[in-house]
């Protein structure tokens, strides 16, 4: 305890001579320190042109704000100074900071001093001055070291307790299963740790890759084991002195150069997660495996799919993690799908193909989609088509300025053919010292040399293009768990991956963590007429569905049936089902009003639409030819906003098989039931005067235009009923700004409906990554907490909020037969709970699977328990969250989330796809987006 109020006092007191070292350093302190913020770090290798202010959150800002600003270079670019109390930071630096606004006796004591000079730094040359006086760093300090001093002792024990006690919640309802996972175990050497020391530089450098190598020449001292980021230096051993300086070559001036080394602190190896997996990443690569986003992958392995112009490279993804079980690998088995056709040749298709609309066709093909540049394996997302530009195009490179042609000759000794070919882009963004907004990055690429990679939406829509993809990427439990093993063999086998390893006091366990999970027995599916019967082992209930009542029926006695002559005959045979199976779910449905169109013409369904739809009419139904995105969106924007009325569109092609149209219709009629406010069916829920509500957003990957958020909310007790609210938000908001208002709404449909507000509120919110979680804490459920006062001064019911993540890379198998490799490990099966060794050690969580898959392996849904007013049993939200895995109108059988959180999802694509606007507050009470 003694040693870290030694290292944070001797922090104040030294930061005179700490304040030679660069500004840039300090920020990487924060990114390794507090790994969860990423804030103005580089982290591509290039070299900064000029010292950073400190940008971090955390540690970083602490140093600030106690004096340890440095003090550039003359030729450095202006820092941005920003006052403490502005700033939003967390863990250690969040402490200090409101340590210090405490301790300040007045606002001043925050600002720079005022014989700070900031100059406007020039935007040509990127140069500028600055100068903060050590003196004034000095004075700042000494005001403050007392108020600091004071509390160490709190600041310590924040230290070794700042994330809480391990959150241990586990349920006992279900008969007990033995589970394994796709986790491998990291055990870490006794007494091991990770050693952080500071390293300032005399004089100063700018440039991280001369600092690097200035340690690098000293492998003598420091070892051949360290990680180095310009400014902080990880070892994984102590060394002989805390305090020492080393005299090294300036690699290119040949000037000397001292190096201050200071030591700092010990952390535990459960504090470095970051650090663990940056040191997988570097595995990867000592692997000769390809880096593709966050996964790597094995190009020497790849499969070719010949007769389609496929190849598919297996590869992983990797996650270190500190866990209830201890500190492990998550590791699971990927694959990715690239075409053997380049991005020219697929321009060149869609210029032979007849239209006049090349470039709209280009564009629409191409933008969102992500190419694959072979002769440097990396992948690029390409944002627009610049038909002005072609290879003979210059642009600056060094000194002097340089064509495509040239540059790719030179640099990868390709030669481009077509040099009228127009150049793709790619806008990304960077963060850059200095500067609080991340810069944008522009990238021209070839299409000559870039290959599309993933499927297209007509790969996407031929099934023997699916079926033969399938072979190698739905791959069963054994086959997963062959492959992991080879990885981590291949890691132990690989002299320099584990040398890396044993370095910093880790061996990586080739046997996958078993676990003791449970399952949950199956619920009760209730029909029509009181008509109650289990589900069963595989959670399919489409015969019971289909041969009784639905629960609650709302017979149609008008609607609108639309179609175009050519589909006379389908629309004939449509009619006739119908007729034959609405009498086998308890349904009466009058003969529809016909409207048919004489050709098929996206104006003529927006005309026929506007004007003959009669007034009382319940539903419409059209019958089109084709399937086509811009009909359809034509259709669903004027049925759900100027002329609001619940539709269903229906593909003539799938009334094209005598056989198949009995199910067909069946599922139309039950479709239909459900838009118009009936119900299918029930699973018992026993809790009383509660609502539960799904959230999910909508984000346009193409077109990067407005995103949509969804909120669906329940409305009777045997949640079967639920009100919906869309809300389009601006471009890149992944928070919801519409949450109060959506809430508010839904909160009035309930009162009206019950004649009272409900006691509890059980949100499960889709689409939140672990970054994000912090975002529900501190911005979402004071929007929930500012609904309830709205709808009435003095309504506070208890809010349950839940996390659901489904796209996670946990896996899950029982160890006994199945898995398709006869004896071995197979899927786990619906019901599988699992609330222990993979959990979160910080969070109330579990792993629910509650669906059942025929290929491949399943994948559990993470949920998170973030908010719990009700204080509910962990036994009771794991089976609340698999209830409503069962109502889902839209299938007969589980799915992997909650029924709510389906349904945002639903409506939030049909209005970012479709619509593009809030539908009618008249469907607001209906399923009409299914």
């Amino acid at each position: 305890m003694s040693s870290r109020k030694d290292f944070f006092r001797s922090i104040i007191e030294s930061s005179s001579s700490i304040g030679g070292s660069n500004n840039d350093s300090a920020n990487a302190t924060s990114q390794n320190l507090d790994s969860g913020y990423r804030t103005g770090v580089t982290t591509s290798g290039e070299e900064p042109t000029a010292p950073l202010p400190v940008q971090g959150r955390g540690r970083a800002w602490a140093l600030s704000s106690l004096g340890v600003t440095m003090a550039p270079p003359a030729d450095a670019a202006a820092p941005l100074v920003t006052p403490m109390e502005n700033l939003v930071m967390g863990g250690r630096g969040r402490f200090l900071q409101k340590l210090l606004s405490q301790a300040a006796p007045t606002a001043a004591t925050a600002d720079p001093p005022t014989d700070t000079t900031v100059p406007i730094s020039s935007a040509a040359s990127g140069a500028g001055t600055a100068s903060i006086k050590d003196s004034d760093a000095r004075s700042v300090a000494s005001r403050q070291a007392s108020d600091v001093t004071k509390a160490e002792d709190s600041f310590v024990l924040r230290e070794c307790k700042e994330q809480g006690e391990p959150v241990i919640r586990i349920g006992k309802e279900g008969n007990p299963l033995h589970l394994m996972g796709n986790f491998m175990e990291l055990k870490c050497e006794p007494d091991r740790g990770i050693f952080l020391y500071t390293v300032d530089f005399s004089p100063p450098i700018d440039a991280k890759r001369t600092r690097q190598r200035c340690i690098d020449s000293h492998k003598d001292v420091f070892g051949t084991a360290y990680t180095f980021d310009g400014h902080i230096l990880l070892l994984p051993k102590a060394l002989k002195q805390e305090r020492f300086k080393l005299t090294s070559q300036h690699p290119t001036e040949g000037t000397p150069v001292t190096l201050s080394v200071v030591f700092r602190v010990q952390q535990q190896m459960s504090q470095n997660v970051a650090f663990y997996n940056k040191l997988f990443r570097r595995i990867m690569y000592m692997l000769q495996l390809s880096e593709m986003g966050r996964k790597h992958f094995d190009p020497t392995q790849a499969r070719i799919i010949p007769q389609h112009k496929l190849e598919i490279w297996p590869g992983f993804v990797t996650a270190v993690n500190e866990f209830e079980g201890g500190l492990m690998l998550n590791l699971d088995v990927t694959h990715r799908v690239l075409m053997q056709t380049t991005v020219y040749t697929h321009i060149k298709m869609l210029a032979q193909a007849r239209g006049g609309q090349f470039r709209e066709n280009v564009l629409k093909s191409l933008l969102g989609a992500v190419v694959l540049t072979r002769y440097n394996k990396k992948t690029y997302r390409i944002d627009d088509v610049c038909f002005d530009t072609n290879p003979l195009s210059t642009f600056r490179y060094g000194e002097r300025d340089i064509s495509y042609v040239e540059y790719y000759k030179e640099q990868y000794g390709l030669e481009i053919k077509d040099h009228q070919q127009p150049l793709l882009l790619n806008r990304s963004e960077r963060r850059v010292v200095g500067k609080t907004e991340p810069e944008e990055m522009i990238v021209c690429l070839v299409p000559e040399i870039c290959f599309l990679t993933g499927l297209t939406d007509e790969m996407r829509n031929d099934h023997k293009v699916m079926r033969d993809i399938a072979t190698y990427t739905r791959i069963t439990p054994n086959q997963r768990l062959v492959a992991m093993r080879q990885f981590c063999e291949n890691v132990n086998k690989n002299e320099a991956a584990r040398k890396l390893l044993a370095s910093w006091g880790l061996e990586l366990m080739i046997t996958p963590k078993v676990m003791m999970g449970r399952q949950l027995p199956p619920e009760n599916i209730t029909s029509g007429g009181g008509v109650v019967g289990s589900a069963g082992p595989n959670v399919d209930y489409t015969r019971q569905v289909t041969n009784n009542p639905m629960l609650e029926i709302v017979h149609i006695r008008q609607w609108m049936l639309l179609y175009t002559q050519r589909d006379e005959q389908h629309a004939s045979v449509f009619r006739d089902c119908v007729k034959r199976t609405c009498k086998l779910l308890g349904l009466e449905v009058a003969q529809p009003q016909v409207e048919v169109l004489p050709q098929d013409a996206t104006n003529l369904y927006v005309q026929a639409l506007r004007t003959r739809i009669r007034p009382g009419t319940q539903i419409v139904v059209i019958i089109c030819p084709t399937s086509r995105d811009d009909r359809y969106a034509a259709i669903k924007r004027i049925l759900c906003t100027e002329v609001p009325i619940p539709s269903q569109v229906i593909n003539a092609r799938t009334l094209a098989n005598e056989k198949r149209n009995r199910s067909v219709v069946l599922k139309v009629l039950l479709q239909m039931n459900c838009k118009l406010g009936g119900s299918l069916w029930g699973v018992r829920v026993p809790i009383k005067r509660t609502m539960i509500c799904g959230i999910d957003t909508y984000h346009e990957a193409k077109q990067r235009s407005n995103s949509v958020a969804a909120f669906v909310g329940s409305l009777d007790a045997a949640f079967t009923h639920w009100y919906s609210r869309a809300t389009v938000q601006e471009r890149k908001e992944e928070i919801l700004n519409g949450l109060c208002v959506s809430l508010e709404k839904t909160l009035q449909a309930y009162q009206r409906r019950n004649c009272h507000l409900p006691d509890r509120i059980i949100i499960f919110r889709d689409g939140v990554s672990d970054e994000q979680t912090n975002i529900c804490l501190d911005y979402e459920i004071p929007q929930l907490q500012a609904a309830c006062k709205l709808v009435q001064p003095d309504y506070e019911p208890k809010i349950t909020f839940i996390v659901v993540q489904k796209r996670i890379i946990t896996r899950l198998f029982t160890m006994s037969r199945g898995g398709g490799d006869g004896e071995g490990q197979g899927n786990a099966p619906p019901g599988t709970v699992l609330d222990n060794t993979v959990t979160r050690r910080y969070m109330f969580d579990f792993f629910l699977v509650s669906q059942t898959v025929q290929m491949g392996t399943v994948t559990p849904t993470h949920y998170i328990v973030l908010r719990d007013d009700s204080k509910f049993s962990p036994d009771i939200l794991q089976q609340l969250s698999y209830k409503m895995c069962y109502m889902y109108y839209n299938w007969t059988g589980t799915i992997r989330v909650p029924a709510c959180c389906q349904y945002a999802h639903k409506l939030a694509y049909l209005v970012g796809q479709s619509v593009k606007r809030m539908p009618a507050e008249s469907l607001n009470d209906k399923l009409f987006y299914l």
